[in-house]
């Protein structure tokens, strides 16, 4: 199975919907199987698309493993940091336990220069050490989560990998530091592309006019261009769209 599954909305508060509602479908799904549900997040705009989830019932939050395709190498009340900005839109208003938010190690965040490396190093360790019931591997010892919540930039980029830059084309370790980030902060964290492909299942939104012509680039991408990082994801990847994000394609 893979390829793209475009799936267009008229408001970003139907996108908002269709993302709670695949994101619960996929929970049930895996928590049935193994009992236990592993979702990553990127930060941006896809965090406020996350309050969608609020205030729905019946669901296991208590199984819920939740980590960051990428990461600010920030302490957490920093504006920057995107495990502070999907706590603020859900996970702190839904009974995940603390200890299965995992959080880059603040502690490493004192300054950003020279965090990347040990903040990268030790989520590494952090994800390996985690049990394949919760974190399953595949045939090349990856990491197989269930679901994968992604953005992408008006450069294409996709977690912490920018256009052409040499993270693209590392296998190893999991987590990979950078520390020139064409954007700001420099400094950060990231999910390799080979543990991005590994995933169930992807699903990038696309809210707003900003967000059409890269969309509309990467779908009718053929799937190998390094200038665009995100036309490198493979498997199953879903879109969500709403009329504005969808009027290039």
């Amino acid at each position: 199975m893979g390829g793209n599954d475009v799936q267009t909305y008229q408001k970003d508060s139907e996108v908002a919907d269709a993302l709670a509602s695949l994101t619960i479908k996929a929970a049930e799904k895996a928590i049935s199987e193994r009992g236990s549900f592993t979702v990553a997040l990127a930060g941006g705009s896809l965090v406020k698309l996350l309050g969608g989830l609020k205030g729905k019932t019946d669901v296991d939050w208590k199984n819920w493993h939740v980590f960051w395709v990428d990461e600010r190498c920030v302490p957490h009340d920093d504006a920057e940091s995107n495990y502070g900005g999907a706590m603020k839109a859900l996970l702190g208003e839904v009974p995940i336990p603390s200890s299965q938010l995992y959080a880059i190690d603040e502690t490493l965040c004192q300054s950003n220069e020279g965090a990347a490396k040990p903040c990268a190093e030790e989520y590494d360790a952090r994800l390996k050490a985690l049990p394949s019931d919760v974190l399953p591997r595949n045939s090349d010892g990856l990491p197989v989560f269930d679901l994968l919540l992604l953005g992408f930039g008006p450069d294409g980029h996709i977690c912490s990998l920018f256009p052409e830059h040499p993270l693209l084309k590392i296998a190893s370790p999991w987590i990979l530091p950078i520390a020139d980030s064409p954007k700001p902060p420099p400094e950060r964290i990231t999910f390799s592309l080979p543990v991005v492909n590994a995933a169930k299942t992807k699903c990038f939104t696309a809210v707003g006019e900003g967000k059409a012509e890269m969309a509309a680039k990467i779908i009718k991408s053929d799937g190998d261009d390094y200038f665009i990082p995100a036309s490198l994801v493979k498997g199953d990847i879903v879109w969500l769209l709403d009329a504005p994000g969808a009027s290039r394609l």
